[in-house]
């Protein structure tokens, strides 16, 4: 999908997740969705994966005063904190690409990010721009490649992608793509919440 989506698109976009199972909403701006998620997460203990889109629109100091307590993944780590975070109330996070079919695309170096929202958490959040949305798997499947090479050199890994510009399939100790997760449906035991908006967010 080229440029942002239209109404049209985001209407068969909330339709499709529905169909999935998710509880779907569209948010104007991102001013919208912290002052929910604010209000959803009170008193809960909330887990975060490392995202962009959340450091973007600020959401964690917006919520740390209310929350029970907050779990904070930095790159690369695996410890305490990334285990105390899948097993909090919620987890919130975003993803590499979302298609028009209802799939939820991620990559990840560690797997904590994944995995939360696979299993743990009772509730996942997903915060996701409209420029992640795409038209099919093959494009989600993409475009998440293409992110962890931008990851891969923002935490200037030593990896071939990031001398090239191109996935080589490696098998780096530095690599950021130890596992990818599509998820088409919402997983049973957990609620998820999948709220996009209508802004530019995340790589």
């Amino acid at each position: 999908m080229k440029g942002m989506a239209d109404m049209e698109d985001l209407g068969k976009l909330e339709r499709q997740l529905a169909k999935c199972g998710y509880s779907v909403r569209i948010f104007e701006n991102s001013t919208q969705v912290v002052r929910e998620v604010s209000r959803i997460t009170k008193a809960k203990k909330v887990g975060f994966g490392s995202s962009q889109t959340v450091a973007e629109i600020g959401l964690i100091d917006e919520i740390r005063p209310s929350a029970a307590a907050l779990f904070l993944h930095e790159p690369g780590q695996a410890g305490e904190i990334e285990r105390n975070a899948l097993a909090s109330d919620m987890y919130i996070t975003s993803a590499n690409a979302l298609s028009m079919n209802g799939e939820i695309v991620n990559i990840d170096g560690t797997g904590n990010r994944v995995g939360a929202t696979c299993f743990g958490p009772r509730e996942v959040i997903y915060i996701i721009g409209e420029n992640k949305i795409v038209d099919n798997l093959d494009s989600a499947l993409h475009r998440a490649k293409e992110t962890a090479i931008k990851l891969a050199a923002k935490h200037k890994r030593n990896t071939p992608c990031v001398r090239t510009g191109r996935c080589s399939h490696c098998y780096s100790a530095e690599c950021v793509c130890s596992i990818t997760t599509i998820h088409r449906k919402q997983p049973f035991g957990v609620k998820v919440r999948v709220f996009v908006v209508k802004e530019h967010l995340g790589l």
